[in-house]
């Protein structure tokens, strides 16, 4: 009788170890199975110019598909394409700018239907596959891993890091989990970073889409906005300006906006213009930390000291981790003198960023000041090792500060 029982608990045990690895999905066929949706999305400003290029998802049962809205972000139009032929599309459904997120509905829609996953259940370590379009090209597969959960930005919008490979064109892309499940769309690539790619959890992406949320003038206004954007990367503040100002007399009243604003005129030097837009962000929300942060720097360029210390501080009580914040304001404490304050701040900044050359530079000025020859040295010699181009600079500082050391 022992037999049969050992018998049926092989069997069970054989039948369980089947049905778990079942569950996984080859590389292969995953890409077999969904290749047909995942689309090439190419957007156009309004001279008809190509200004971007990314991807997107065809969810065949709701007859949408879900990209990045950044693709899209001041252009005038848009294609969607599949082995070189349209799609058509009749109408935005659904955008949500913070979580970069735009929904779209198809003409038809005879695509394979993609199984939903649920991005909350995932954890780190767990294997993931992105499916893209990279540099123009049609779709491809990478394979990577969950590597880490993240809140970016200023608005701290939740997004999951993976190791898989996101390129440039990419993004609005589909990422799976083992099992063939949709657990997100790809977003981003830190350029400076190394294989630091994200996806917008799926759950994240249907709260757009099941929300509806879509206004006719909702694109036009969003256009301005991004329009600023782009402007103000292409250090075009005046044409930053006028964007940001249309963008603001077509929408709801919002914080960001004239925090955008504010910090456009920032850039041209128009501080009391600056002031105007980060009071009136702030009386809309007067717990926006990044206006009330740039406030204190508009306060600290006007030479006004202690308005800008008091902002700064501000902003550190309600959030500790709000890092530029210290660094901004050991620049206002060594400009009053108060350089032990300084050098505090400077160095709780730098164990956030330790190689950043600025900082380094300037806790060395206050190390200086305070006669502390040895510690600027040291600062001054790590900027050379990170940055060549200072050289020359920077060996005048360490030779002045030599000079006070042994002359002292």
């Amino acid at each position: 009788m022992k037999k049969p029982v050992f018998y049926l608990l092989v069997l069970i045990l054989f039948s369980f170890c089947f049905k778990l690895f079942s569950q996984e999905i080859t590389p292969q066929r995953l890409f077999e199975s969904y290749n047909k949706s995942v689309v090439v999305i190419i957007c156009y400003d309004q001279n008809g110019k190509k200004k971007a290029q990314g991807s997107g998802v065809i969810l065949e049962d709701r007859g949408i598909v879900i990209t990045n809205f950044h693709l899209f972000a001041g252009s005038d139009k848009f294609d969607v394409l599949r082995n070189d032929s349209t799609i058509g599309y009749t109408e935005i459904t659904g955008v949500n700018i913070e979580k970069d997120v735009m929904v779209f509905k198809l003409y038809k829609s005879d695509f394979p239907k993609i199984a939903l996953g649920n991005s909350s259940s995932l954890s780190v370590g767990d294997k993931v596959y992105a499916i893209g379009s990279p540099k123009g090209l049609e779709n491809s597969i990478s394979e990577g891993m969950v590597s880490g959960f993240r809140k970016l930005g200023e608005n701290k919008r939740n997004m999951i890091q993976i190791t898989a490979s996101i390129s440039p064109g990419s993004s609005g892309g589909a990422v799976f989990n083992s099992s063939g499940e949709l657990i997100g769309i790809s977003s981003m690539k830190v350029a400076d970073g190394e294989n630091l790619n994200f996806m917008i959890p799926i759950n994240e992406v249907l709260a757009v889409v099941d929300s509806g949320l879509y206004e006719k003038q909702t694109i036009t206004a969003l256009k301005f906005l991004y329009a600023g954007k782009d402007a103000v990367e292409e250090a075009k503040y005046t044409e930053a300006i006028d964007n940001f100002t249309k963008y603001i007399g077509m929408a709801p009243p919002e914080c960001r906006a004239y925090n955008y604003r504010g910090r456009a005129y920032l850039h041209k030097k128009d501080f009391e213009k600056a002031l105007k837009d980060f009071q009136a962000a702030l009386k809309i929300d007067n717990e926006y930390v990044p206006s009330i942060c740039n406030r204190g720097e508009c306060y600290f360029l006007m030479e006004e000291y202690d308005m800008a210390i008091k902002d700064f501080s501000k902003v550190l009580k309600m959030n500790s981790e709000y890092w530029y914040a210290y660094y901004v304001r050991g620049l206002t404490y060594g400009k009053m003198d108060e350089h032990k304050k300084a050098i505090k701040d400077y160095t709780t900044f730098l164990n956030h960023d330790p190689s950043n050359v600025s900082c380094l530079i300037n806790r060395g000025i206050s190390y200086f000041h305070m006669e502390e020859w040895d510690k600027a040295i040291l600062d001054w010699k790590l900027v050379m090792s990170l940055e060549p181009g200072y050289e020359k600079s920077m060996q005048k500082n360490i030779d002045l500060a030599n000079f006070m050391k042994w002359n002292k």
